[in-house]
């Protein structure tokens, strides 16, 4: 019992005050023993024995050193009861800060991160917890218009909102920026924590007033459940992954965890890793779909396409890897080994055969595609005069001066330039008028079953009258249907291309098509089949 009292009074009594207080209880302690051995009367009888020495007046000099040192000490004291004060101010607001934002004071990521990993010794199968992940849409402009300092204003009201609107149930902390972090208390339901996450946009949707100016910003909110089989990162990495799932689907709403969606970003993550292996290792090979000159039905070229046949996945969607590419920043490279590989197999080929290669928006727009065509032409010893380089309206409407300059670039090379997906863009007639393009190519679109389409049939018309005024090649692709073939006959239409002809090939079973010009197309099956088999056979 008295240890446990001392063990109390040890903690609430700083080390300053322990040594005065021993310091007047050894005063005490020492008093009655003096005054036992009458140590006074002995001074006494002593120092008048002495007078010559003066004790008396030494003695006084004593007295009146022990008075001013005790008031010295009063006031030392509480000069250390200040800066003790001071110090644990200091130490509380250090605490605050590295717990809390300090723009908000709500708990900051380290905070937040403490709290999770306490909640998870409680979530169960049977008691599970939500997290919601909020950031701000359209908030990049706040700070660009207006300042940092309304967009300062604007997180902190922000942050008083959310703190409003989910009340005691739940725990906010900001992450950073304009990213917001909520974990609902156990006792929450689902329906509770939708009608929070309505409120909260409904709320964070009102004008933020700053010096008089309103301020409109929106939020998107990402849900996700919290069980006892995912642990802390986890469960915020699905909370963030259900936020752009809310972006995505529009903004200023809120979506729960898709797992499908999860599993489907996981391949993705896991396909762009492999795609830069793939590239480097050739694993994406260059095919070929033949371009036929539609009067008299022979071969003169061919289309360059990127296939890709994973070794587990299988065929991979050139829209899938080339979507992939573009992303991560590997279409220059995608694109460069595709063109030398065809380079390289058509160096072979008959020298009146020619290939066309389409060139990504964002590949036009590296500024040095014309020195890298170059190379891959000399590396390959390949007739610039046989290439065609194809680009949509996409690559070339935002400037019409660069894009003039590069494709004068590679017409000065010998190379062809041609108008891809003519029709489907915004600028068709003026890229026509400004820009140098030998051919363009009418899109799919207009050309597949054009012979029950009237709307499709005076559109191509009318892209021949302009194509035949500005004596530019045609080739439509497309063409499916011995119908599609013979409408576009009567058009005049000079080259085409489509599954009504052939499918793109791998390099291999490019010679058995190069059989096929003494053969009126389109081959029948039997044709075809006994073409790539002589082929298959002579390669090996």
């Amino acid at each position: 019992m008295m240890g446990r009292i001392w063990k109390t009074l040890r903690s609430r009594v700083s080390a300053t005050w322990v040594i005065h207080i021993s310091f007047f209880l050894s005063a005490f302690i020492a008093w009655p023993i003096m005054a036992e051995m009458e140590l006074f009367e002995r001074f006494y009888d002593y120092s008048r024995a002495h007078e010559d020495w003066d004790l008396d007046e030494f003695a006084l000099l004593i007295v009146n050193l022990t008075v001013a040192l005790l008031f010295s000490a009063f006031f030392q004291s509480g000069r250390l009861r200040k800066l003790v004060r001071q110090r644990d101010f200091e130490r509380d607001r250090a605490e605050k800060n590295a717990r809390h934002d300090p723009l908000t004071g709500l708990m900051n990521r380290r905070a937040f991160g403490s709290v999770l990993e306490q909640t998870a010794e409680t979530v169960t199968a049977d008691k599970p917890r939500y997290i919601a992940m909020l950031d701000l849409d359209r908030f990049k402009p706040v700070n660009d218009i207006h300042g940092h300092a309304a967009g300062d204003a604007a997180i902190r009201k922000v942050a008083q909102r959310i703190e409003a609107e989910v009340g005691e149930f739940a725990q906010v902390g900001r992450l950073g920026g304009d990213e917001f972090a909520v974990i609902f208390k156990a006792d929450t339901d689902v329906q509770q924590i939708e009608r929070c996450a309505r409120r909260l946009i409904h709320a964070i949707e009102q004008p933020v007033i700053y010096h008089g100016t309103p301020m409109h910003i929106s939020c998107s909110i990402g849900l996700t459940q919290w069980g006892d089989d995912i642990g802390t990162t986890e469960a915020l990495r699905r909370a963030d992954k259900s936020l752009y799932a809310a972006k995505d689907g529009g903004r200023a709403r809120f979506a729960w965890y898709d797992a499908e969606l999860d599993q489907k970003s996981h391949e993705r993550a896991q396909l762009e890793v492999e795609l830069t292996k793939a590239i480097a290792d050739r694993a994406i090979e260059a095919w070929f779909q033949p371009i036929v000159n539609i009067e008299t039905q022979g071969l003169i070229g061919f289309e360059v396409l990127a296939r890709w046949t994973h070794p587990t996945r299988g065929a991979i969607a050139p829209s899938v890897f080339i979507e992939i590419a573009e992303d991560c920043g590997q279409i220059g490279s995608l694109g460069l080994s595709i063109l030398r590989q065809a380079c390289e197999a058509a160096a072979s080929w008959d020298p009146t055969l020619t290939i066309a290669f389409n060139v990504s928006p964002l590949q036009f727009h590296d500024s040095k595609l014309v020195e890298h065509i170059k190379d891959v032409l000399n590396d390959c010893k390949f007739d610039a005069r046989r290439l065609t380089i194809e680009v949509t309206e996409s690559s070339i409407i935002h400037d019409f001066a660069i894009a003039r300059a590069k494709l004068d670039a590679l017409k000065e090379l010998g190379v062809a330039v041609a108008l891809d997906d003519f029709g489907t863009g915004y600028s068709s007639l003026a890229s026509l008028r400004q820009l140098p393009f030998d051919r363009i190519k009418i899109d799919r679109s207009f050309v597949t079953n054009i012979a029950d389409e009237p709307q499709n049939q005076k559109i191509v018309a009318g892209i021949m009258a302009l194509a035949k005024g500005l004596d530019l090649d045609v080739t439509a692709e497309g063409i499916e249907t011995k119908d599609d073939l013979s409408y576009l006959q009567e058009l005049s239409c000079s080259l085409g291309q489509g599954f009504l002809f052939e499918r793109a090939v791998p390099e291999k079973h490019v010679p058995w098509l190069m059989e096929s010009q003494s053969n009126e197309w389109p081959l029948n099956a039997q044709e075809a089949e006994d073409l790539q088999r002589k082929s298959i056979k002579a390669a090996s």
